[in-house]
């Protein structure tokens, strides 16, 4: 009987999603598949496809939908998922699945189509505004968001950081029923399932935007600073509960 009330509750996500953002993807119109070119790896990362072993992942490769990657110890992948989904990072000790890329011209404007799932660690998401007709959402363990143009971080755990931008997460716990929370930014905002929603806390929102900015810029670094260099400050992780330094 749970598990019935448990997978009800499932159902009922892309719906509240859909309702909530005002979203719905056109399935009329020429749909082609989306893509995830490999823009930047630092440190060590794998990719698979239909559960086949895992294959180093390289800067240029193409991913599409059904690949799954994982990042090592103190790594990170940047993809780039077109000119409207833009950019995501994924960080160390993550798994991150490509559920879902596609493409759908629906005559005025072209939609995307993007679903990620992040069953364990960390992502950063940089994405442009969309159009009304497209749709990304990232699942987690215990919920699913649905994301405009957007500028912000996620984690397995439910945890949330929003710098810009609009962000309906619905939780969905083992047990109740799911709730949706609204994001909207600036300023930052922090959720997370044990103390709702707030403001972001400066050095969370300092981690946030530096991985953001190196996402855009000509270098990329794993989390944390590079071994051996000394810092002013003690980094702190995008996702370390404030007061844990």
């Amino acid at each position: 009987m749970k598990l019935m009330s448990r997978f009800a509750q499932c159902l009922l996500l892309p719906v509240l999603l859909s309702v909530s953002i005002g979203t719905s993807f056109l399935a009329h119109g020429q749909t082609m598949p989306g893509k995830a070119e490999v823009r930047a790896v630092a440190g060590t990362a794998t990719y698979s496809i239909g559960g086949a072993p895992g294959q180093p992942l390289k800067v240029g490769l193409v991913l599409n939908t059904g690949t799954t990657i994982k990042t090592g110890p103190e790594s990170t992948v940047d993809l780039f998922l077109g000119n409207s989904a833009g950019v995501i990072r994924i960080a160390e000790k993550s798994t991150l699945s490509l559920d879902k890329l596609a493409l759908t011209d629906t005559g005025a404007d072209t939609a995307v189509e993007v679903q990620l799932n992040l069953p364990d660690g960390q992502m950063f998401f940089n994405v442009n505004k969309l159009s009304q007709a497209s749709r990304y959402e990232i699942k987690v363990p215990n919920g699913v968001a649905g994301i405009r143009g957007t500028k912000g971080s996620a984690r397995s755990d439910s945890s949330w950081v929003l710098l810009d931008g609009t962000l309906i997460f619905v939780y969905a716990p083992a047990t109740g029923t799911p709730t949706p929370y609204v994001l909207k930014a600036p300023p930052a905002v922090y959720f997370t399932p044990a103390t709702g929603l707030r403001p972001a806390p400066e050095d969370l929102t300092r981690g946030v935007r530096q991985q953001l900015e190196r996402m855009n810029g000509p270098a990329f670094h794993p989390i944390g600073p590079p071994p051996g260099v000394p810092t002013k400050e003690p980094f702190l992780s995008p996702g370390t509960p404030p007061g844990n330094q």
